[in-house]
């Protein structure tokens, strides 16, 4: 097998796109045929096969099985070779602006702190804060190789306009102070940006709008976490998905480049994410200003989907600010592969049903061990002690921020999108219903400490939309009809949920200004200045000044400077505040609990849309695709609402129910859900079985194909055996790479329990050193989504801070004087 780059996969791919093509048209008699009978299950699907399936579309075929090829193909590599391939750099759109920042170490460090505390509630010893210890310490996780970065990405037209806004809200307000006439206007302002490139359907507007057309006065933030089975992909194979969200949603994204396993397994990830929060919420002087969390929706694909649930979790538990929604397409929340999908037909995904492997090398697999007894029909327990997932050793895979399906309950969160494919083999992680099928038996002896939560949040509101014979993570293939559709629901959440939440937050101000005006009144009141009951709006949304809410929530720069960490952000609801900040806002006020009411929910869906201003997408569609809204309706739902469209209006659960579950037709036609009991993953039979690793189940075919390589790639597998099992005896006796982890046990494959460090700058050059090259193929596969693709970026980005090898960062535990370790020092 040959090297691992741009050409090689070109060549690799090549006959299967010409493969692909032949029988595309050979099978188009076949396909007509099928069409003719009409609507009936698959037993998987539930699809109407009297409309067009999303294979009949050659380019989702195309693209389906040139991903297929290619996990083919990187299976005979090494994973780090995956991971480097997948890091190289992508030019970025010239009507995109990017920017690269580094997140500072004291927000970390707080993050750090937040995590620990949490990690150490879980399992047996929970109760006495002794579930660190499950996942190897309390110290390992928080190693990392080069600094943790976010990328700001937004539209370069809706960046002038904000810029231009706040040089215009400066201007005035000096000119306010001279007793001066404002001049410039905000189109003044922003002309003087004209030199720089903008996409021409941006132009002759002098304001940011989403796809509704309204008008986004206030601030809105994706906090997007990009998918990857959390061991490869990168910021630049996502950034044309997630700019394509963020302009939708009349928003900016910021998205870290979290730690990627087997280098930095569970729950080094969740700590970056969180890291990530926390900075949206907190930034340092000199950077952006303080974002309400009712500004910030989560968004992530597969495992970052996952991972999105993990976070909020750990929100909810920890009393930080909640988000005002997330949208989740398809994800990863079941890690033991439980769900009766797993074990089903695989022609409709790109995922291999026997899991992910690759040619053994100095970076995976790992030497067994750490591993998980599964009971056996005739009730012995078998121990699996090779390594199954990359994310974590098996005996954490149950779990629950690993399989947060696990979780005793998933109430209490934000409103949740959850989109997933009905072809793909993880569809039935997104119709799992925690809330009527609590955690199984199982998993309550493991962790027993779950058992408190079953019963103790409200319901969450959850919309599902399960998109027919579709595969994993649609929008990877954005360039066809079925992506369109994704993106268009994601668009429409997500706008409802900035408004929904915008409106809730001022409802809650005003409930808070009449609260304190009436105290300010009243004759035994301990203050005696005078708060409005009541503002007018700033917009037609009915949502404050900006800057006004920044205010009235605490949520000033100059907060944000004097501001220390540790009373940033509060961890219980009794203390917390809606800027996390030291309050002198009423406890009337507590975001730590989700903001949008079900009165905010109504009057965002009754907010009025610019039907003119509709953004088009007519060019990524084939075939036809109308969004004609005369439509015929389906059922009492209205007629506007059967085609997938962007009106920022959201189905609401009827009473007594919290949720919403639809179908959405290949040409994105919505309809209700079948009943509960031909849900295969809702069967009642099934509770014990969900998040539990089985001796018949996905493990088998795992263990088969694990077994195949092995033996193809027996020498190599010797030869770093060796290598690791040695290295790990080293490693033991003096401390781990840091040389300070006395009394830890760092998973086996992570970086941080190595001891040789020539081994640990060779097993984390591809996670921690920042590949200049540029992918050339990535960008082939951009230009299919976006013909406006640049080779040059608009915006330089911030240079980058890359310090691995030559240092390791280890920050220890709140209140090591030691932030960082040389390596050097360490030899």
């Amino acid at each position: 097998m040959g090297g691992f780059g741009t050409t090689s996969v070109a060549f690799a791919t090549a006959p299967t796109v010409i493969s692909t093509f032949l029988s595309h048209i050979v099978s188009k008699p076949k396909r007509r045929s099928s069409k003719k009978k009409g609507a009936h299950g698959n037993g998987h699907g539930h699809r109407d096969t009297s409309e067009d399936a999303p294979t009949d579309d050659i380019t989702y075929k195309e693209g389906l099985e040139v991903v297929r090829r290619f996990i083919d193909f990187s299976s005979h590599h090494g994973v780090e070779e995956v991971q480097a391939f997948t890091a190289m750099q992508v030019p970025t759109p010239h009507w995109v602006r990017k920017k690269v920042v580094t997140i500072p170490d004291d927000i970390i460090l707080k993050a750090e702190s937040i995590l620990a505390e949490h990690l150490s509630t879980y399992g047996p010893n929970g109760a006495e804060k002794g579930g660190i210890q499950l996942v190897g310490g309390e110290r390992w996780w928080r190693l990392r190789g080069r600094a943790l970065e976010g990328e700001w990405v937004e539209l370069q037209k809706d960046y002038l306009m904000r810029k231009a806004r706040q040089e215009q809200a400066a201007a005035a307000a000096e000119a306010q102070a001279a007793g001066l006439a404002r001049t410039e206007t905000v189109e003044q302002s922003s002309s003087r940006y004209h030199f720089l490139p903008k996409r021409s359907a941006t132009l002759g507007s002098s304001s940011v709008k989403d796809s509704t057309g309204g008008e986004v006065i206030g601030d809105r933030v994706i906090l997007y976490i990009h998918g990857g089975a959390f061991f490869f992909s990168s910021l630049d194979t996502h950034r044309y998905q997630v700019q394509r969200h963020a302009r939708k949603a009349g928003a900016r994204a910021f998205c870290p480049a979290y730690r990627l396993a087997p280098q930095y397994p569970f729950p080094c990830a969740l700590l970056d994410a969180l890291s990530a929060y926390l900075y949206l919420l907190h930034p340092p002087p000199g950077s952006h200003a303080p974002i309400s969390p009712t500004s910030i929706i989560f968004m992530g694909d597969s495992a970052g989907a996952g991972l999105c649930i993990s976070l909020l979790v750990l929100i909810r538990e920890m009393g930080l600010p909640m988000p005002a929604g997330a949208s989740l397409i398809s994800p990863w929340v079941d890690l033991t592969h439980s769900m009766p999908s797993i074990g089903g037909d695989p022609s409709g995904d790109f995922i291999p049903a026997t899991g992910f492997h690759y040619k053994p090398s100095s970076t995976w697999p790992p030497i067994p061990g750490d591993g998980i007894a599964v009971r056996l029909p005739d009730g012995t327990d078998r121990q699996y002690d090779e390594q199954v997932q990359m994310y974590c050793p098996n005996n954490l895979l149950t779990h629950p921020l690993v399989s947060p399906v696990n979780q005793g309950s998933l109430g209490g969160l934000c409103p949740l999108l959850i989109l997933g494919g009905g072809g793909e083999l993880l569809r039935d992680e997104a119709t799992s219903n925690p809330t009527l099928y609590p955690p199984s038996r199982y998993t309550l002896e493991q962790y027993p400490d779950q058992a408190a939560l079953v019963a103790k949040y409200p319901p969450t509101k959850v919309h599902l939309q399960i998109h027919e014979g579709c595969c994993h993570v649609v929008p990877t293939l954005s360039w066809t009809r079925s992506a369109k559709h994704m993106y268009r629901a994601c668009a429409n959440f997500n706008i409802w949920a900035f408004t929904a939440a915008s409106k809730a937050l001022v409802g809650k101000l005003e409930e808070r200004d009449a609260h304190q005006h009436k105290h300010a009144h009243h004759p035994h009141a301990h203050h005696s200045h005078h708060h409005p009951s009541s503002r007018k709006s700033a917009d037609s949304g009915g949502s404050r000044n900006p800057a006004r809410l920044q205010t009235d929530l605490g949520m000033t720069s100059d907060t944000t400077q004097s501001s220390s960490p540790s009373s940033a952000f509060p961890r219980t609801p009794s203390s917390a505040t809606a800027s996390g900040a030291p309050s002198t806002v009423s406890s009337l006020i507590d975001l730590t609990k989700p903001i949008i009411t079900a009165c905010a929910a109504d009057a965002a869906n009754a907010e009025e849309i610019d039907t003119e201003d509709m953004e088009s997408e007519c060019s990524s569609s084939s075939g036809d695709d109308s969004d004609d809204p005369s439509s015929p309706s389906e059922g009492d739902r209205p007629a506007a609402l059967v085609i997938v469209s962007v009106t920022g209006s959201e189905p609401l659960p009827p009473p007594g129910s919290h949720i919403v579950s639809e179908r959405v037709s290949t040409r994105g036609r919505i309809r209700p859900f079948e009943p509960i009991a031909e849900v295969p993953a809702l069967h009642p039979d099934l509770r014990d079985h969900i998040g539990q690793v089985h001796p018949d189940g996905a493990i088998q075919k795992w263990l088969a194909r694990r077994g195949e390589w092995d033996i193809k790639y027996s020498s190599a597998l010797k030869k770093w055996r060796e290598v690791r099992m040695e290295d790990r005896r080293m490693a033991e006796k003096v401390g781990f790479l840091s040389r300070r982890l006395q009394g830890e046990r760092p998973p086996l494959a992570s970086l941080a329990g190595l001891w040789d460090i020539e081994l640990a700058r060779e097993v984390g050059k591809s996670v921690d050193e920042i590949d200049k090259r540029t992918s050339k193929g990535v960008m082939m596969w951009m230009n299919m989504s976006s013909k406006t693709l640049s080779g040059d970026d608009a915006v330089v980005p911030e240079q980058i801070f890359d310090n691995f090898p030559g240092r390791l960062i280890g920050k220890g535990v709140a209140g090591d004087d030691a932030a960082s370790d040389s390596v050097n020092e360490m030899m």
